[in-house]
């Protein structure tokens, strides 16, 4: 059974549900697995923890995945192009299905709209039908999005080949929001006069209307003064007033036609690398095609029938019940999540969940240990995880902590009995702030992706909750006053990779893991604590006048020295460098003096014993666990101190 991946940046934008819909309906039945899951972008802050959700992208480059399905266009209206192939090579040679933009990678397929036939119906319209002559362009190009430069060069082409001049003057640069549409003609219209267009064509409905507000405030009505046209065919754009004409793209059969494409080359089928689908211009009020005074939800086609609107537009009364099912829903939800304060409890709930969030079935598998995470870094899959939980509704089967374990570049599926099943499946990464537990997977039995979105962060919310709230009752439980438990965990991170090759202490990931570990037991414990950020002086001098490997040898003593200061279960790693960090748990402020006065001798006795000819010396900033419970925060109170004492020794602070 093939199995197929579909990233999109989020469920919660009208594209998306079109988009998944299309791709939902077409495998519904099919023996194939599809697994959805929105990524947000690569690296992304727009939302404090955005960057987290790419890591489901990531687990979707798994070996098992055989096809991709990517909503490029979303992607790049905020990422680059070249930044979206840069994430997807990774992919290989499996084939890749692209919506909207033609990708570079090696076994790409495009499903793209047409749009230079569309602006040209709309053009030839405007000025065959309304007598538009002098018509003015809404872009984008300036988000470089290839969509938005590809839609002003089609109208372009489409004024030439109705023999219509393209004024400069009557280009206005959006950038795909009303907010921004608005500005933009406001810088140059200031009055009614200014206007010396009969037409505006917008790169998107939600710049056009922004340039209803403005041609409003002028006071200039449309259509009688300016006709409007817009491109999308949003559900607002059949609500607005007066009612958009626009161009539909069918978004959803965009997604099932990537649907198939996916599934044809599967099969073995030869296609085209660039599949076109069609665009269908939509008259209606803004141009004047359908009366002011009509309540009909009716336009007019490009051939000029009357038509009525499509069913895939929900009615107010149908949507509105809807989001009161999934209100109550929610609430529900978290009335059963009340009590799952541990991972256990969490477990005796899940099959209640599943049912509740119109779902099948549920995986949850976890990493041996938490990654930890900043917006800026890369995430690195672990080669082992743990299937955590599952609960399968439909077969009335459920294990708590089966002991399975399996590399995730492989896999996506832990539970045996849950691969190769056909069905349509969500894929949500488990996380809280900076912190990276794992995945969950789950069948749904709708397409209601804009609801899961919201049933699966609750969800998460509380697994992240209850490992923390478990671990603490295991750690407490564990930790001896000796902290026996932290040394051996401090080992286990040795042997996964965690240490620095030059100097043997735990690197700079292994450090941040550890050592917040550390902090989170000891003030679970109410035990004081102290944060030590060191920095070696000279370094520079030392390399300059005795080499690199002269250097290379202060800092490996340098962490010897450290190692000799400072207990067995302290934390130390090595961060960049020179820099070293230190956690020390149960070490209270007054003993500081005394740590730093024992490191400079120690620096001193240990150059004489070695006979260096340079003395050792480094500065040592610290902060007391009283001022945070984040050891990055920590740490940079300790660099503020450590940067003062640079300045006290000489001066100014060396990097």
């Amino acid at each position: 059974m093939k199995k197929i991946g579909v990233i999109i940046p989020t469920f919660n934008i009208e594209y998306s549900t079109e988009f998944l819909h299309g791709i939902y309906d077409f495998y519904d039945g099919k023996d194939v697995a599809v697994i959805f899951t929105q990524t947000k972008l690569p690296h992304s802050t727009v939302g404090m923890y955005d960057y987290q959700y790419w890591q489901s992208a990531e687990l979707l480059f798994a070996q098992e995945i055989d096809a991709l399905i990517v909503a490029t266009g979303v992607y790049c209206a905020g990422i680059s192009q070249e930044e979206l192939e840069s994430e997807l090579y990774r992919f290989g040679r499996r084939p890749v299905i692209s919506a909207a933009i033609p990708l570079n990678l090696p076994n790409c397929y495009t499903v793209q709209s047409d749009c230079k036939k569309s602006f040209l119906d709309v053009v030839t319209h405007l000025k065959n039908v309304h007598g538009c002559r002098n018509i003015a362009f809404l872009s984008a190009a300036a988000t470089k999005s290839k969509e938005a430069i590809e839609r002003l060069e089609a109208f372009k082409e489409a004024m030439a080949a109705n023999k219509l001049k393209f004024n400069e003057k009557y280009l206005f640069e959006g950038k795909f929001t009303d907010f921004d549409a608005e500005a933009a003609m406001k810088k140059t219209l200031k009055s009614k006069a200014d206007v010396k267009f009969d037409a505006v064509v917008c790169a998107n409905d939600m710049m056009a209307i922004g340039c209803y507000r403005v041609l409003q405030e002028l006071g200039l009505s449309v259509p009688g003064d300016v006709k409007v046209v817009g491109f999308d065919d949003a559900q607002f754009a059949s609500r607005a007033n007066p009612r958009l004409s626009t161009i539909n793209q069918d978004i959803y059969n965009q997604g099932y036609q990537c649907a198939k494409t996916a599934f044809d080359v599967l099969e073995g089928k030869e296609l085209d690398r660039i599949i076109y689908s069609e665009l269908q211009p939509k008259f209606r009020q803004s141009c004047g095609c359908i009366p002011m005074d009509s309540s009909e939800d009716v336009y007019k086609s490009i051939s000029g029938d009357i038509m009525e609107e499509g069913e895939h537009l929900i009615s107010r009364l149908k949507q509105y019940m809807n989001d009161l099912d999934e209100r109550n829903n929610i609430i529900i939800l978290l009335d059963i999540l009340k009590g799952a304060n541990t991972m256990r409890q969490f477990y005796y709930n899940l099959k209640h969940i599943i049912h509740l969030c119109s779902m099948d079935d549920m995986i949850i598998n976890l990493y041996p240990i938490p990654v930890y995470m900043d917006y800026n870094e890369n995430f690195v899959i672990p080669e082992k995880m743990e299937l955590s939980m599952f609960s399968d509704i439909l077969n009335d089967k459920e294990e708590f902590s089966p002991g399975t374990k399996f590399n995730p570049s492989n896999v996506i599926f832990s539970e045996p009995s849950l691969d190769n099943r056909a069905g349509q499946y969500v894929l949500h990464p488990i996380f809280s702030g900076e912190t990276s537990y794992g995945y969950l997977i789950c069948k749904v039995n709708k397409n209601k992706f804009a609801d899961y979105a919201i049933y699966l962060k609750i969800i998460i919310t509380t697994i992240c909750s209850a490992i923390e709230y478990t671990n603490r009752l295991l750690e407490t439980e564990r930790l001896t006053n000796k902290y026996t438990e932290l040394q051996e965990d401090n080992t286990t991170l040795t042997k996964q990779s965690k240490t620095d090759e030059l100097t043997g202490v735990l690197n700079r990931r292994g450090y941040y893991e550890f050592g917040q570990r550390t902090l989170d037991i000891i003030q679970e414990m109410e035990h004081a604590g102290i944060v030590f950020f060191a920095d070696m002086d000279n370094l520079k001098k030392i390399n300059d006048t005795y080499g690199h490997d002269a250097g290379d040898q202060a800092i490996k003593l340098l962490a010897e020295i450290f190692k000799m200061v400072f207990r067995s279960n302290d934390v130390i790693g090595r961060l960049s460098g020179d820099e070293f960090g230190i956690v020390a748990p149960g070490m209270v402020i007054e003993h500081v003096p005394l740590i730093r006065k024992k490191i400079d001798e120690t620096c001193k006795k240990e150059s004489k014993r070695l006979k260096l000819p340079y003395t050792l010396s480094v500065s040592v900033g610290y902060a007391s666990l009283e001022k945070s419970s984040l050891l990055k925060q920590l740490m940079s109170e300790a660099d503020e101190m450590l940067y003062k004492e640079k300045r006290k020794k000489h001066g100014r602070r060396k990097a």
